[in-house]
């Protein structure tokens, strides 16, 4: 266990591959780069998340690990790491890369954990295991939105919704189309959000995300704008933060938007929401417990009906706007 913070020099957190599990890593980053302010902190993640990190003043390099490359090149690639002599090594993927690179310290292989129990929960739980924090910081130092980024997200308002609009951020994609929600159900609650509330709309997703966006887009009568495939990972936390709520699949945007502590609603199908599901003080998720065909078997049945039961009226139930302020039900 790590009790002198002078002996940390060098620390490396490996992380995650898909973008919403990287961010699910985040806290445990803040924790490190608050306690440990003089320390270089690199940090290997995935290729797909490789945007969320580049550019970050905080961080002393990004590691890119392929895990389809061949294995001459990960041994290649993990004897430059030990060249590095790291003294701290924060693994949260649980591999090998620790025993091989021979840091000072190291988190434990050691299991254990509730399975009940959030993923972020779950990282932070890991990290204890080599260093006892004593609280997760209020600064954030894993997601760094620069000048450039916030002035392009800036731009984009001004000309399409005309300034600083008030307005809700809906998530229309996921990386498995199991997790996505129906999407004439978003055109529902997107007119309706315009019509109650007076909010513009503003639709997020990657360039995969982007017809369907389109589509949805052109079934809302009102302010909306499309911005799937038009943003940076980082450019879309920048939206989300300026956000008075985002609607969203679980999906990568949904934990941007916990970790940017937005006001945060989920819809959840066949994953497990207590595992995965938004970790805002202020949020709520939606899941139908029912009998669903494609999470019982998913070679038979390919359509999530417990995901397609979740009607509009819902989602709009579920929360109420006062001004600014998001209230959530708790039925």
């Amino acid at each position: 266990m790590l009790s002198d913070k002078s002996e940390i020099h060098k620390i490396l957190v490996i992380s995650l591959s898909n973008i919403g599990d990287v961010i699910l890593t985040f806290p445990v980053i803040d924790v490190l780069a608050h306690d440990f302010p003089l320390a270089r902190i690199s940090v290997v993640v995935g290729i797909k998340a490789e945007g969320l990190l580049q550019g970050n003043p905080y961080l002393d390099k990004v590691y890119i690990f392929d895990k389809k490359q061949p294995l001459r090149k990960t041994i290649s690639w993990v004897m430059a790491l030990r060249r590095k002599r790291f003294d701290c090594a924060v693994d949260l993927r649980n591999t090998a890369i620790p025993f091989l690179i021979f840091p000072k310290y190291r988190t434990s292989l050691a299991a254990g954990y509730k399975e009940d129990i959030s993923m972020k929960q779950k990282h932070l739980n890991r990290l204890r295991t080599v260093y006892a924090y004593a609280c997760e910081p209020e600064t954030s130092h894993a997601l760094f939105i620069s000048e450039e980024d916030k002035s392009y997200v800036s731009g984009i308002f001004d000309k399409e919704l005309g300034g600083n609009p008030r307005y809700a951020v809906v998530a229309v994609g996921a990386a498995d189309q199991s997790k996505r929600w129906l999407e004439r159900g978003f055109v529902e609650v997107c007119g309706r959000l315009i019509k109650k509330y007076s909010l513009s709309i503003v639709l997020v997703g990657d360039e995969k995300d982007a017809a369907g966006g389109t589509r949805i887009a052109s079934g809302v009568q009102g302010p909306i704008i499309n911005l799937c495939g038009r943003t940076t990972l980082v450019q879309l936390a920048e939206v989300i933060r300026r956000s008075l709520l985002t609607i969203a699949n679980d999906s990568a945007p949904m934990h941007l938007a916990s970790y940017l502590n937005k006001p945060v609603l989920a819809l959840f199908g066949p994953t497990d929401a207590r595992k995965y599901g938004p970790w805002s003080t202020n949020s709520r998720y939606i899941k139908k417990d029912q009998f669903c065909p494609a999470c019982q078997n998913p070679q038979e049945a390919s359509r999530h009906t417990c995901l397609e039961a979740i009607t509009a009226q819902e989602v709009l139930d579920s929360f109420d706007l006062c001004g600014d302020e998001v209230v959530f039900s708790r039925s």
